[in-house]
């Protein structure tokens, strides 16, 4: 059943250790939705929509260090224009074996599967989740992978589930006063 939320009892502590967060794009940094809009010539136009809550919670875990990135299996030059805009180090497309990248990204930047976070809602995500040291999926992940879930998000892709999740790694670092603080002086 989708729309279920879910914290793992270890959840908060597999969040205290990660230091790099990567995110899958489709159903879950956008709905899943692709818009293919060829032109008068022949040239194919791709839109996605992208949450601006979800923007904001990547500034802020930028903001107390966390790094982050996207690893996607499809090929989007709104994925690499939005990942440039908020500052995402690690942008790897047209992954089509998501693991192999996840371990050449893992050697790049020299971190632990355990420092590692990922988000992901279908089965080619499955063997990343498996790896990383907290896996992560919005409400809308697919039944098969929730199970290997620490944590699962009541928020959709494309739909804040990106700003839920990095609240909660926020929160289990202590920095969330850090991040009001700023908007209360």
């Amino acid at each position: 059943m989708k729309n279920r939320s879910y914290i793992a009892p270890d959840a908060s502590d597999r969040a205290r250790r990660v230091e790099l967060i990567l995110f899958d794009v489709d159903g879950v940094l956008t709905d899943g939705q692709i818009l293919i809009i060829p032109d008068a010539q022949g040239t194919v136009h791709e839109f996605k929509m992208f949450n601006t809550q979800d923007g904001v919670g990547l500034s802020f875990a930028r903001r107390i260090g966390l790094r982050l990135g996207v690893l996607t299996g499809r090929t989007s030059e709104a994925v690499a224009a939005r990942a440039k805009e908020l500052g995402m180090e690690i942008v790897e497309q047209g992954s089509w074996n998501k693991l192999e990248t996840y371990q050449k990204i893992r050697a790049q930047v020299n971190l632990e599967d355990a420092q590692i976070a990922y988000m992901g809602d279908d089965l080619q995500d499955l063997p990343v989740m498996r790896r990383a040291g907290l896996a992560i999926g919005p409400g809308n992940a697919q039944e098969d992978i929730r199970q290997y879930c620490h944590l699962i998000t009541r928020r959709t892709g494309g739909h804040g589930a990106v700003r839920e999740a990095l609240e909660f790694i926020i929160r289990a670092h202590g920095k969330w006063d850090e991040i009001m603080a700023r908007y209360l002086a």
